[in-house]
Order: structure tokens, then C-alpha cells, then sequence
């Protein structure tokens, strides 16, 4: 019997929910190999390529290019044997004696996360079973509308609405804190507008209307929703950059001969930024109603400018790597965003984020969190101005570092604590492996 594999939308990165299906790379009936480039997707952020998830016949595609389609929506059906026969319709309710025909078996891209129940496997994303267990929900009462009975978010908020007494956890032995529900925020503030002849006009200010680009969107959403979950705290340092450029003198000429690229300033930045997480974890975790969570890992987002907005591709493993490793990296990186070149997988994962405006000229800046982190660290311009140095007036090259932070988690000791280890590490920059 074939074997049957649903072509899902994969996430594109934190915060980005949906994308442009803008070409099929395999035509219905051809025969495609698995983990071999199937179909293109675009965000504005990420032009990439989706991989197939099995070998087999794309016997069935779902969606025609063009269509805007959401993360864990099916794109396609892929059959193991050729000539097999796909349903694409809802499963109905077993109402007739007369269906004899046996379901066919699949694989889909998320089978791993499918958990068994004593009817069979329970499909559903680890999304939408964090999302029933949160609310007390029984899946198995949940009745799916996705194909073959897939349970989707819309199945799960249908049934709570339906069933809003129904509860399948027990209620806890220990009243929860209160909690005081906030305001919901909205990026799109209602303006009120008069048009006259054809023009519109802003208190009496001609205007001209431009929709966001899906991009800015998607920040804006992201950006609305990050300040009102978190209550925002900044911190800001002044640091002197004399080591790190005097090592950059040094080195700069070797390293871009060697490497192809020059070394910047922001590789030792986020080195820097590494080390000083490795002495205080707490800005590398992410706030889960009450629950802190630790992460391994040290994944670095570092934001990219882009001609319509910006976007954080992440170094992953940041905490295994070297000075060169990380500029080779981040170089990597930041090429490939600007050619509209990275992978899903290139936008996931950090656990915590650079933002560099200095660059600009900003001397200082307040970030606002890239949920669901928990800080972001922003670096000014580097500006040569006097400063007393033993008790002597020296010329050194000067730069404002700022610590946004989670006050859920961070305390303002714990935000200076880190931004103070930081400056440590920069000023105290010593000979490092290039």
C-alpha cells in the first residue's frame, strides 16, 4: 500500500507566521527525491527553497503559486508509488456502512510530533497540544479539519468556544497569583481622515497612503506584541574601544587577506557578548507564564539592515566558536541576507540579540526585545573624544553600549551586572586567535 506524505509549510523564523508560495520546482506526476528542493517560498525577509520531506510522486499540489499560505498548512500530497489514488477532502463521519475503502496510510513532515492515543495516532502540532494543555482540553474530544483529521488551532479555539466548562486537567491544589490582564495593543492606530476632491488629508495635511510591505507588517506585529508582554528596562554603559582597535590595526590586513572579507568591529562585539552570557545565563533565558527557561545553547540574532526593513539571522552555537569563527559566520550571514539567500533554519533559534545603530552614527539606543527572548544589547557609534585616564586627559575611541531587558526576569542589578562583565571584556581585549 502507498505511503502518503503532506508537504507542510515550515516555520520561516520567529515571528513570521505566513508566506508567498512563488514557484513549484517539481510539476505534478514527477517524481521527486526527498530533502531535494521541491517548491519556492518568500517572506520579503527570506527567498528560499522548501525541501521535500519524502521520496516519492508529487501526486497532488494544493495550493497554485501566488497563494499567501500559513506555517503548517499543506502544500502537497507526495505517494510512495506511483497512480495512487489522494483524497484532498475533509474525513467525513463514519454515517455509511457502504465505505469499505481503508484510509491510506502517510508520513507526514511532522509524524515525529504525532502522539499515539488508543484510536490511533493524535495529529497535531506540539503547538496546538502546548495550546490544550494549557487550557485543560482533551485532543481526543477535539474533532480535526485538517486532512486526515489533522487537529489545526482553529479546531482547538472552536471546541473551547463551544465547550468552555470542559476540563481534562485538575484544578490546582494552590491558587494561582492574579494576574491582571493588559490592554491587547494594535500597530494600526485608526486615524481620522477628510478627503477633499479626491484627496485625503490629515488635519488639514495633504497625505499619500502606501500599504506596509508584508514585511514591515510582520514588524510591526512582532514589535507591538514584544512591548506589551515584556515590561521593557534599558541600562547603558560607556566602554573604551583602545584594545580592540589597536587588535584590529594589527590584524585587519592579514585577516582580509586571508579570509576574503575585512574584520569589522561587530565580531568582537558579539564575542564579547557571548562570554559575558557565559557568567550570567539569566539573559539567555525565555519567560514561560511563570516557568524560566534555561537554554543550552547560545544562539546570537544579529540584525541586518535591509532596504525595506531588517531582519536577524542567528550564529548558532555562538558559545563553540572563536573570534574568526564568529566573523566568518556573521559574514556568512549578513551576505546572504542582503541577496535574499537565507534558510528557515538561518532565522530560528536565538536566544539572544545584537543590534548595531551605531553604525548610523546613533550614539545610543533603547532596542525593543525580540521575543521570546528576554535582551537585547545595543551598540552605539564609536566616537574619539577626551577622557581622563590616570588622572591624565587622553584621546580614546569611545563607544555607548546599551542593555535592553525583560524586568519579568532581569532585575536592574542583573541587567548591569551582565553590561558590566561586558565592558570587562572590551576594554581588557587581549591577544586572540585570528
Amino acid at each position: 500500500m502507498a505511503k502518503v506524505t503532506e508537504v507542510l509549510m515550515p516555520l520561516m523564523g520567529e515571528g513570521v507566521h505566513e508566506a508567498t508560495l512563488t514557484n513549484w520546482l517539481i510539476k505534478e506526476g514527477e517524481s521527486v527525491t526527498k530533502d531535494s528542493p521541491l517548491l519556492e517560498v518568500s517572506t520579503d525577509k527570506v527567498d528560499t527553497e522548501i525541501p521535500a520531506p519524502a521520496s516519492g510522486i508529487l501526486v497532488k499540489v494544493l495550493v497554485p503559486v501566488g497563494s499567501v499560505v500559513k506555517v503548517d498548512q499543506a502544500l502537497a500530497i507526495i505517494s510512495s508509488e506511483a497512480g495512487a489514488t489522494v483524497s484532498t477532502e475533509l474525513p467525513a463521519a463514519p454515517s455509511s456502512p457502504t465505505t469499505t475503502t481503508p484510509p491510506i496510510p502517510r508520513e507526514t513532515a511532522a509524524a515525529r510530533d504525532d502522539e499515539p492515543h488508543e484510536d490511533g495516532p493524535l495529529r497535531s502540532s506540539p503547538l496546538v497540544r502546548k495550546m490544550a494543555q494549557e487550557r485543560g482540553i482533551d485532543l481526543n474530544q477535539v474533532r480535526g479539519s485538517g486532512m486526515h483529521g489533522r487537529i489545526t488551532k482553529k479546531d482547538l479555539l472552536d471546541f473551547e468556544q463551544d465547550t468552555p466548562q470542559v476540563l481534562s486537567k485538575p484544578a490546582p491544589t494552590v491558587p494561582e497569583p492574579a494576574r491582571t490582564p493588559m490592554p491587547m495593543a494594535t500597530p494600526h492606530t485608526q486615524l481620522k481622515l477628510s478627503q477633499v476632491d479626491g484627496q485625503e488629508l490629515l488635519e488639514g495635511v495633504p497625505v499619500r497612503r502606501e500599504p506596509m510591505s508584508r514585511m514591515r507588517q510582520l514588524i510591526a506585529d512582532h514589535m507591538v506584541e514584544s512591548v506589551r508582554v515584556s515590561p521593557h528596562v534599558t541600562t547603558v554603559f560607556e566602554m573604551d574601544l583602545h584594545q580592540i582597535v589597536k587588535l584590529r590595526e594589527k590584524h585587519g590586513a592579514e585577516f582580509q587577506k586571508r579570509e576574503g572579507f575585512k574584520l569589522t568591529f561587530t565580531p568582537f562585539f558579539i564575542h564579547a557578548a557571548v562570554q559575558a552570557i557565559k557568567k550570567h545565563p539569566i539573559v539567555n533565558t525565555s519567560v514561560d507564564g511563570y516557568d524560566i527557561l534555561w537554554k543550552k545553547d547560545i544562539n546570537i540574532g544579529c540584525a541586518v539592515a535591509l532596504e525595506n526593513g531588517l531582519i536577524v539571522p542567528v550564529i548558532k552555537q555562538a558559545g563553540d566558536l572563536s573570534l574568526a569563527g564568529v566573523a566568518r559566520r556573521l559574514n556568512d550571514l549578513v551576505v546572504r541576507a542582503r541577496n535574499k539567500k537565507l534558510k528557515p533554519d538561518d532565522v530560528q533559534g536565538g536566544t539572544f540579540s545584537i543590534t548595531n545603530p551605531g553604525g548610523w552614527g546613533s550614539i545610543t539606543s533603547n532596542p525593543i526585545i525580540n521575543q521570546p527572548q528576554v535582551a537585547m544589547l545595543g551598540i552605539g557609534a564609536i566616537v574619539k573624544r577626551p577622557v581622563v585616564i590616570d588622572d591624565m586627559i587622553a584621546i580614546r575611541p569611545m563607544m555607548m553600549v546599551s542593555l535592553t531587558f525583560d524586568h519579568r526576569v532581569i532585575d536592574g542589578e542583573g541587567g548591569s551586572k551582565y553590561l558590566a562583565t561586558f565592558k570587562e571584556i572590551i576594554e581588557n581585549y587581549r591577544e586572540v586567535p585570528l
